[in-house]
């Protein structure tokens, strides 16, 4: 049915007793995207329920989860060419590229600090910061962060989401001053910085249950040598606050941080050995309920050096990032696969799982 005529009936039908509206706002919510976009146009009404903060947080909730892919490609021409692709997450891990039409991507050279209810946090390092949903093609340009002084270190971006407030927010740590970026204000302001010594922040940081985690390195020196501790650092969305969780002990060499299954998830390593662990937390914020949920065993460690890496829900294999290729891992039969390669001459330089949304409606400009 052509879609201006099925929003026609669906209009009908609201205005009726065929349907209440709880049921119509209902069969809107599990609708994709690029529908609900055209259906604004059918009446004032339609724009209105579909363009409303409760209505896009309904969608929000209920939308599957996808795969986004960005590929850098390199042509004969000096600049270089950015495109991206959206996968369904039951796609993985067979042929990605099959009737995936590569989409322009109009930003520069940049990092990804994260994603949350579809928005993707993009960063160029002193340059700009932009808020972007790729699924409506929306986005909100953020300045960036105020200048430090000599003294500051300044880490890398996350981003996530406060649910007290219902606002977007992003982190910049530095030392001595952190700042957070509300979106409801558009602003920066100071807050304090971690008091936990570190000092090298891994680059992703992860999104769980109203917080940011990211693992911490800390080089203590001793008499003898130098040796690394590990831990992750934890920062509350809504309370603005720092703090330290232990990791699992021994933690070896533990450089990613996830989800799996529900649960703040790790991956460590034994160097000497090249063994690997899953370790997952089956209590929030407890310390001691670090179990084992994989021992890999592997003569190599799969994960190290991985960007990141995020949990298949339709088949509970691990898709991984390293070293610009995709990779499959299921830890219950130790099978790797590596996904067949674009055969354009695009190469992989981010992977993020992200949601379809409507988030960012009517906010920033059109991309």
């Amino acid at each position: 049915m052509h879609i201006n005529h099925l929003g026609s009936k669906l209009q009908a039908y609201m205005m009726s007793n065929d349907l209440c509206e709880e049921l119509i706002i209902d069969i809107f919510s599990r609708l994709p995207t690029e529908s609900l976009l055209r259906f604004r146009s059918v009446s004032k009404s339609l724009y209105a329920c579909i363009g409303s903060p409760d209505f896009i947080r309904l969608h929000t909730l209920r939308s599957p989860e996808k795969v986004m892919l960005i590929h850098r490609i390199r042509p004969e021409e000096e600049r270089l060419h950015n495109t991206y692709t959206l996968h369904m997450e039951d796609q993985f891990p067979y042929n990605t590229n099959i009737g995936i039409t590569p989409v322009a991507y109009h930003f520069g050279y940049f990092g990804i600090s994260g994603s949350c209810n579809g928005i993707v946090c993009l960063y160029e390092y002193g340059k700009s910061i932009n808020l972007w949903n790729p699924s409506i093609r929306r986005n909100v340009n953020v300045h960036y962060p105020p200048s430090w002084g000599d003294d500051c270190v300044a880490y890398d971006f996350g981003f996530g989401f406060d649910p007290i407030v219902e606002d977007y927010k992003i982190l910049r740590i530095a030392t001595p001053t952190s700042f957070v970026y509300t979106l409801k204000t558009h602003t920066w302001r100071e807050i304090a910085s971690p008091t936990t010594p570190f000092s090298h922040v891994n680059s992703y940081q992860c999104p769980f249950n109203g917080a940011l985690h990211c693992v911490v390195n800390w080089n203590l020196t001793n008499s003898r040598d130098v040796c690394d501790y590990h831990y992750l650092l934890k920062f509350d969305l809504s309370s603005e606050v720092f703090s330290m969780i232990e990791l699992p002990k021994p933690s070896w060499e533990t450089s990613v941080v996830t989800v799996i299954k529900g649960s703040l998830a790790v991956f460590s390593t034994e160097s000497k050995h090249k063994n690997s662990w899953i370790w997952v937390m089956r209590e929030y914020s407890n310390p001691a309920s670090w179990s084992v949920a994989f021992k890999l065993e592997l003569t190599m460690n799969l994960f190290d050096r991985a960007d990141r890496v995020f949990q298949l829900t339709a088949n509970d294999e691990l898709l991984y990032l390293r070293s610009d290729r995709i990779s499959v891992y299921n830890p219950e039969t130790h099978e790797r696969s590596r996904l067949v390669e674009s055969s354009d001459s695009s190469q992989m330089v981010h992977l993020i799982k992200c949601i379809e949304s409507l988030e960012l409606l009517d906010m920033g400009t059109s991309c």
